[in-house]
């Protein structure tokens, strides 16, 4: 019977102070290339990864809302936020926003490493109060009435379309059905990293 793939070996790494420090890194037995995770994967064993899905049926003209509000702090979020309709709907992304949170509306992220305790920073609320003044930073129309389509807004990072979220500011989230007995969903999938810089 064949052995493992991945074997346990111990590296030195150096680093461009003079110091080092000895480890153990996982190679594979047949390319003895070193297995890794990417940086959001590694997030996920920290306890600082996240994600919330906020789901309804809407008819035509009806909305879905979502509002986030960063802290004050250098632990900045890392977020893909996308917008999801059976049919036709209308995704729409404001930041600065001028709603306002409802504190009754709060939605808690779920830790994607269930043996941590550690919560997230953000705060989010479905249906937010006050009222949204001036032109949305990004609009997209998504789908037709009879099929479905999903947008998810930010830039490519490593393969996520992913923003750092501005800390101490806010972001307002519309989805707007187009179609009548539409399934509508808020999707936000994120990690949290304190900045060194």
């Amino acid at each position: 019977m064949a052995g493992p793939r991945a074997q346990h070996q111990k590296v030195s790494v150096h680093f461009p102070d003079g110091t080092g420090v000895d480890r153990y890194a996982l190679i594979d037995t047949v390319t003895h290339g070193q297995v890794t995770t990417d940086y959001a994967h590694h997030e996920i064993h920290e306890g600082d990864s996240y994600f919330i899905v906020y789901s309804a049926l809407k008819d035509n003209a009806g909305t879905l809302e979502i509002l986030i509000a960063t802290p004050n702090t250098a632990k900045w979020a890392h977020m893909v936020m996308a917008v999801d309709f059976a049919i036709a709907g209308t995704a729409q992304l404001w930041t600065p926003t001028t709603k306002t949170d409802a504190s009754g509306n709060r939605l808690t992220g779920f830790n994607r490493n269930q043996n941590s305790t550690n919560t997230s920073g953000l705060t989010i609320c479905h249906t937010p109060g006050g009222a949204q003044a001036g032109t949305a930073s990004l609009s997209q129309y998504i789908g037709a009435t009879a099929t479905g389509g999903r947008v998810a807004v930010g830039g490519s990072g490593a393969g996520r379309a992913e923003f750092v979220l501005k800390q101490n500011s806010s972001y307002y989230i519309l989805a707007t059905s187009r179609a009548d007995g539409n399934a509508v969903s808020i999707i936000l999938d994120w990690y949290e990293h304190t900045s060194e810089t």
